[in-house]
C-alpha cells in the first residue's frame, strides 16, 4: 500500500511537471512560430523593397486578443477650422495574434517609415505601412516607446543603437552689450508617453539654459523667455501673439515629432501655414525660427516667403528624419560626446556658446549683424549653424559636431533673408 501511494505521488509530481512544461511550451510556442514566419517569410519580402535601409524588427511582450484594433498614432489638428487627420488605415485582429514592428529608421524622431506586422495564431499575416507608432486598442504599447528596444524583444536587426552619455552645457557669458528688445519662445512638444521624450526634454533644457544666460549677460535691452512643454506646447500660437505684441524680435525654437509641413505639439498637429499666417500678422516684428522635427526643412518653403522672417534653421531636409543625441554610429564617434538632447540642437548651441564666450568672436558677430542690418541673435545663430557643421573657418570651427549629419542621416537646412 505504501508503495502504491509513493508511486501515485511520484506520478502526480511528474504529471504536474510535465503539465507545467507543456503549458510553458504552449505559451511560448505561439510567438516562436510567429517569429519564424516573420523572419523567414515577411522580412525578406519587406526588406527587398528598401534594400539599403537600416532596420530593427521587434515584438510586443504579449499577444493581442481577437478584435484588437491597431491604428497609427495620429492626432487632431490644432484648430476647429481644420479637420482632424482621418485615419483610413487600420488592422483588426480576427483571432489571437502576435504583433511585430519593423522600424525602417530606428532611433529617429517621428514621422518616419515603419511597418506593422500581425501574425495570427493560425499563421496568416497582415502587413501595413505607416509613419507613426501604432495605437493598439487606443494606446501605444510601452515597449514600443523605448528609444532602444529591449534586446529580448528584438527578433532581427542590422544596426546596433548605443545609449549616449553626456551632461547639459553650463553657460556663463561675459557682459553682452545688446540693446534689442527680444522675445524667445522655447517649445518641447512631446508628452511623457511619447518616444524620445527624455531626449527632447534635454534639448529643451539646453536651449532654455542658453537663452537664460544670454538674457542675464545683457545689461541693456529686454529678453523675455517663455518655455512651453508637453500639453502647454499647444499654446504656441498664442505665445507668438503675446511676444510679437511686446517685442520687435522673436526667436522660436521647437523640438517635437513632425512630418512634411506639420509639427505635433502637446498632442495636437500644427501646420506650417499656421505659423506662416501668425508671423505674417506682425509685419513689424522680425522672426527667427528653429525646428528640430523630422521633415522640418519643408517649413522653409512657407516661412521664406515672409519679408519679416530673418532666419530659419531646421534639423533636416523635407524628406529626412531628425535624430536624438548619438555618441557613436557604427565605427564613427561623435566629436562632442558630452552633449545631450539632439545632435542638431546641441551642436548649434555649443557653437553659439563658443562665440559668446570669446571677445573676438563676439565682436565679429556684432560687426556682421550691423553690416547686414539684422538682429544680433540672428547673426549668432547663423554663424553657429555653419560652425556646428564645421563649415565656418572664419570663427575657427572646422569639425562637424552633428554626428547624424556626418553619417548622412540628416542634412541641417538654413534660410536667411539677407
Amino acid at each position: 500500500m505504501k508503495r502504491f501511494i509513493l508511486l501515485f505521488l511520484v506520478a502526480v509530481v511528474l504529471s504536474g511537471i510535465l503539465s507545467s512544461c507543456f503549458l510553458l511550451d504552449f505559451l511560448s510556442s505561439g510567438y516562436e512560430k510567429a517569429t519564424k514566419i516573420v523572419v523567414n517569410e515577411v522580412l525578406p519580402q519587406q526588406l527587398a523593397l528598401t534594400p539599403n535601409a537600416t532596420y530593427i524588427c521587434s515584438r510586443l511582450e504579449s499577444s493581442v486578443a481577437s478584435g484588437t484594433i491597431i491604428v497609427p498614432d495620429k492626432v487632431k489638428m490644432s484648430t476647429s477650422n481644420e479637420n482632424a487627420i482621418i485615419v483610413r488605415d487600420w488592422i483588426v485582429a480576427k483571432e489571437e495574434s502576435y504583433f511585430f514592428l519593423l522600424d525602417l529608421n530606428p532611433g529617429a524622431f517621428y514621422a518616419h517609415p515603419v511597418k506593422y506586422i500581425l501574425v495570427s495564431k493560425s499563421g496568416s499575416t497582415t502587413v501595413m505601412s505607416a509613419e507613426w507608432l501604432p495605437k493598439i486598442n487606443g494606446e501605444v504599447p510601452k515597449e514600443l516607446i523605448q528609444a532602444i528596444p529591449s534586446s529580448n524583444l528584438v527578433i532581427q536587426s542590422n544596426i546596433t543603437l548605443y545609449k549616449p552619455t553626456g551632461i547639459h552645457l553650463a553657460y556663463d557669458f561675459p557682459q553682452l552689450t545688446i540693446r534689442e528688445s527680444e522675445g524667445v519662445i522655447i517649445v518641447q512638444g512631446l508628452k511623457s508617453n511619447e518616444s524620445l521624450f527624455s531626449y527632447a526634454q534635454d534639448a529643451y533644457l539646453d536651449v532654455i539654459h542658453f537663452f537664460q544666460a544670454y538674457k542675464n549677460a545683457r545689461p541693456y535691452g529686454t529678453v523675455e523667455i517663455n518655455g512651453l512643454v508637453q500639453s502647454d506646447a499647444a499654446q504656441v500660437l498664442s505665445a507668438i501673439d503675446t511676444m510679437a505684441d511686446k517685442h520687435n524680435i522673436v526667436t522660436i525654437y521647437i523640438i517635437a515629432h513632425g512630418n512634411v509641413d506639420y509639427v505635433r505639439l502637446g498632442g495636437y498637429g500644427f501646420s506650417a501655414y499656421q505659423f506662416k499666417n501668425r508671423m505674417a500678422a506682425y509685419p513689424n516684428t522680425k522672426f527667427n525660427f528653429l525646428l528640430g522635427s523630422c521633415h522640418s526643412g519643408s517649413f522653409i518653403n512657407n516661412l521664406s516667403s515672409l519679408s519679416n522672417v530673418r532666419l530659419v534653421l531646421t534639423a533636416s531636409k523635407s524628406n529626412e528624419s531628425a535624430w536624438p543625441d548619438w555618441d557613436r554610429y557604427g565605427s564613427t564617434n561623435d566629436y562632442n560626446p558630452a552633449d545631450v538632447g539632439t545632435e542638431w540642437t546641441s551642436s548649434i548651441f555649443e557653437r553659439a556658446k563658443s562665440i559668446l564666450e570669446s571677445s573676438t568672436k563676439w565682436a565679429a558677430v556684432k560687426s556682421y549683424a550691423s553690416s547686414h542690418k539684422i538682429p544680433t541673435t540672428s547673426a549668432i545663430l547663423y554663424q553657429a549653424h555653419w560652425g556646428a557643421l564645421g563649415l565656418n573657418s572664419t570663427y575657427g570651427f572646422y569639425y562637424n559636431l552633428d554626428l547624424c549629419s556626418r553619417v548622412n542621416k540628416e542634412s541641417p537646412q538654413i534660410y536667411k533673408s539677407w
